[in-house]
């Protein structure tokens, strides 16, 4: 089974998870904000950064992706077709309302509902969409984790008024993400601590 490291950013405290195996060389991130700790933590345990699943396009989930292609320039970026359009857009993806708007038009590898990516052997990891907070979300099914962004973080309200989110969407996303939490015992959520469920 896949194992699950935690990142805390400073950047509104988001996180970022490292998704690995012990005995591979290679990691996958799930969101991207400061990236000195998890080069350091690459590099102290002999790993790679092979590519970054974004659960949305929001500034606090995609703000380290710039300095993590200068470390790795051939790390493949994940997201939604409208995660594409949020990543390319500064009023989209908010960094707009920052000091620094951020702008990545690069390579991007757009993701299906429902398709299924092979991580390691035996491990793969399910994309599900989930808009409402975002037009771009997504919440990503990997071996007993859940790992459902800002979509749905336990205890705090979902917040709905940004450029592009729905409020009914939002409901809709929720039922389903409940739905997909019986399917795993590990809430992996954008802020905060994981959950057992």
């Amino acid at each position: 089974m896949c194992k699950v490291l935690q990142f805390v950013n400073a950047f509104f405290h988001s996180n970022t998870y490292v998704l690995y195996l012990e005995d591979r060389p290679e990691v996958w991130l799930v969101d991207c904000g400061d990236v000195e700790p998890l080069i350091q933590w690459c590099e102290k345990y002999g790993k790679s950064i092979e590519g970054v699943f974004l659960t949305h396009t929001h500034f606090d989930h995609i703000y380290g992706l710039s300095d993590l292609l200068v470390y790795i320039p051939h790390v493949k970026v994940y997201t939604s077709s409208n995660g594409v359009q949020g990543l390319a857009s500064p009023r989209y993806n908010l960094s707009l309302f920052h000091e620094k708007p951020f702008e990545y038009t690069g390579d991007v590898n757009t993701l299906e509902e429902g398709c299924s990516i092979d991580l390691y052997p035996n491990v793969c990891l399910t994309p599900y969409f989930t808009p409402g907070h975002d037009w771009s979300c997504l919440v990503f099914l990997v071996d007993d984790y859940l790992f459902t962004g800002d979509s749905y973080i336990p205890s705090v309200k979902l917040v709905t008024n940004f450029p592009k989110s729905n409020k009914e969407q939002a409901k809709e996303s929720l039922n389903r993400i409940l739905d997909l939490s019986k399917k795993c015992s590990i809430l992996c959520p954008g802020h905060g601590e994981i959950l057992k469920l």
